[in-house]
């Protein structure tokens, strides 16, 4: 029997607690809230069902337009990565822990659909703990 993946799920649930806190902290509306929600949901389902196939992709850099194009752009996303630093590294680490849990149940031995929705089901409680308990706590005092 393999152990359970108690490390990476929490933390997972610690990284997605801490970007409720901050959304909330932040004050941010319930379409922002509703496009994160479903950014985590798209993101999870990309990861285990392999949504993406990165085999499309390199038929672009064939072309010398398509690869200047794509200098510019990755160029303009860096300028916009160091000027929202800070996004970036919650995004960052909410993907990599994301990744980390994926991988540890994967290694479990877990079917998609059950991975799917053990991640799913962490990643969205913690994101209403976090969002709850800075509400808790905020009115408290």
């Amino acid at each position: 029997m393999k152990p359970i993946p108690l490390l990476s799920f929490t933390l997972l649930l610690m990284s997605y607690s801490i970007f409720g806190w901050s959304l909330a902290n932040a004050e941010v509306s319930l379409f922002l809230y509703l496009v994160v929600i479903a950014g985590i949901f798209l993101f999870y389902a990309i990861l285990t069902f392999r949504l993406l196939d990165l085999k499309a992709i390199v038929p672009w850099f064939e072309s010398d337009i398509f690869s200047f194009i794509s200098a510019i752009i990755i160029a303009f996303l860096f300028v916009v990565f160091i000027r929202w630093i800070n996004i970036f590294i919650h995004a960052l680490v909410l993907v990599s822990a994301g990744i980390l849990a994926k991988l540890e149940t994967q290694v479990y031995g877990l079917k998609k659909w059950q991975s799917f929705g053990i991640l799913l089901i962490i990643s969205e409680g913690s994101l209403f703990l976090g969002t709850a308990l800075y509400i808790l706590i905020k009115n408290y005092k």
